[in-house]
């Protein structure tokens, strides 16, 4: 019997680490993570490898998206990284930071692949091409994107965006590369490149300056935030008004993340709260509140490589604040949008 006893309380200590003290999670909550470095400025997650990388502060931290463990700390930049992706088979991650310099990385190792520092400003984004081949990283310094092998970290090419660029977001997935900028001669102007489905361009109903904007991976579907507290989610086969406006945050929107399915869209505010919301009628599903600090990034996570299958779907959803902390929110205790 004092064995068994033993046996059944080693189980609960464990499992109270296993979630981070699993009585004290919000609502919906299944684990929390508090990474206590700085603010989480970024949230990668990996289909081929069901990671995900959290960017806090200076380091990059990869968890196991099971178990939430922690496998592999990213160490070598000098400022605030402010983006991270992931190669399509998860063997690579490409960073970028306030230091100004672009970092690729061997998620297996932790192992430094190579740093390029030819950036003069923060390095805002970055992305990897569909067949892993090559990345991108970009800043506002003289609009520019630039391109890079990824076989040796080498430079490939740099091409400039044309006018003034106030935000530059690249985003490509495996059906395709995308690019997709924010112009800031015109605050609430986008422009989404999609080969072999042409350039769109929209002007959205923002009152103030889109700060962020995410493209489902077919390149046919663009939500965009912006500080007024509002979301616009766009087709490609209507550009002059949005499929729907959503409403709800109090606070400038700070990050968006489509579902696998794109029956979903996650937000992140300011004001402290994940936002879900359903977007076959473009109404809100579920306020998920537990922060205590200002979001700065969102994720869906798992069954992302199911993402070509009609069922897949999201099944919970990773964000971050400004205190270090992450929080999983399991997506499946809310109503299901069939």
């Amino acid at each position: 019997m004092t064995q068994l006893a033993s046996f059944i309380l080693f189980l609960t200590v464990a499992v109270f680490l296993t979630n981070g003290f699993a009585g004290d999670l919000p609502v919906n909550a299944i684990a929390r993570i508090d990474v206590g470095e700085g603010p989480v400025n970024a949230i990668a997650y990996s289909r081929s490898t069901n990671r995900f990388a959290v960017a806090a502060a200076n380091s990059i931290h990869i968890y196991d998206a099971n178990t939430y463990k922690e496998l592999i700390v990213l160490v070598g930049h000098t400022d605030l990284v402010a983006t991270v992706a992931f190669s399509p088979n998860g063997k690579r991650l490409v960073s970028g930071s306030l230091d100004l310099t672009m970092r690729l990385w061997n998620t297996s190792t932790g192992k430094l692949i190579r740093t390029r520092e030819e950036h003069t400003a923060p390095v805002n984004s970055v992305a990897f091409s569909a067949n892993g081949k090559r990345f991108w990283s970009a800043s506002r310094e003289n609009n520019t994107i630039r391109s890079w092998h990824t076989r040796d970290g080498g430079r490939w090419s740099s091409e400039s965006s044309t006018g003034e660029v106030d935000l530059i977001t690249i985003v490509c997935s495996y059906r395709g590369d995308v690019k997709a900028t924010v112009l800031s001669g015109v605050p609430q102007q986008c422009l989404v490149e999609v080969p072999r489905l042409g350039t769109w361009r929209i002007t959205t109903g923002h009152e103030d300056l889109v700060n962020v904007l995410t493209l489902y991976p077919d390149g046919k579907t663009l939500a965009t935030g912006s500080i007024d507290k509002t979301i616009e989610v766009w087709n490609n086969t209507d550009t002059d008004k949005p499929l729907y406006r959503l409403i709800g945050h109090t606070e400038s929107i700070t990050a968006i993340d489509f579902s696998v399915d794109a029956k979903r869209l996650a937000s992140a505010s300011s004001d402290k709260t994940v936002r879900l919301w359903d977007l076959t009628t473009g109404q809100a599903i579920q306020i998920l509140i537990g922060h205590t600090s200002e979001i700065g990034a969102v994720t869906f996570l798992e069954d992302k490589a199911l993402a070509e299958i009609a069922l897949a779907k999201g099944k919970t959803v990773a964000s971050g604040d400004s205190d270090g902390t992450v929080i999983i929110w399991d997506i499946g205790k809310i109503a299901s949008v069939d």
